[in-house]
């Protein structure tokens, strides 16, 4: 890859809509995910979400039934797949032209907890390019089980 293209000079967050008010800076705001409300002032991208089938097989198979140590290894692989399929690449190339560009890009989902989330692995993914992804609404207490 050319160096040109390393280390852009914009800047990728990720959140969900209650981090939202930290967004007091310039940026494009990309809604990620395939279904849900709309959010004011934002773009969905909905080639940045998991496919239905995955998303269903993650809420009807896994979430009730496994603890997030076993889910989240089934997920993720199968979401990281995902991103390889030819319109992913070209969501992610759009994104990345935009860091590119010099803009600030907020990847936004509904998840509660940035650790197991889509928009974990889709910021994480630019990675390898330089570009440093912080969530705006990370878990900051681990949440200890009773049961």
């Amino acid at each position: 890859m050319n160096n040109k293209y390393l280390n852009p000079p914009g800047k990728l967050y990720t959140c969900n809509p209650s981090g939202l008010h930290k967004v007091n800076f310039e940026a494009d705001r990309l809604l990620i995910t395939r279904a849900g409300n709309e959010i004011r002032d934002t773009e969905t991208i909905r080639d940045l979400s998991p496919s239905p089938d995955l998303f269903r097989t993650a809420l009807q198979e896994w979430k009730n039934k496994l603890d997030e140590e076993e889910w989240w290894p089934l997920y993720e692989k199968r979401f990281l797949k995902e991103l390889e399929w030819e319109t992913r690449v070209k969501a992610l190339r759009e994104v990345y032209k935009r860091l590119i560009a010099g803009k600030n890009v907020v990847l936004i989902c509904f998840c509660p907890d940035h650790r197991y989330c889509h928009r974990k692995l889709v910021g994480e993914f630019f990675n390898k390019y330089g570009v440093e992804v912080q969530e705006l609404n990370p878990i900051k207490v681990e949440q200890i089980k009773l049961f």
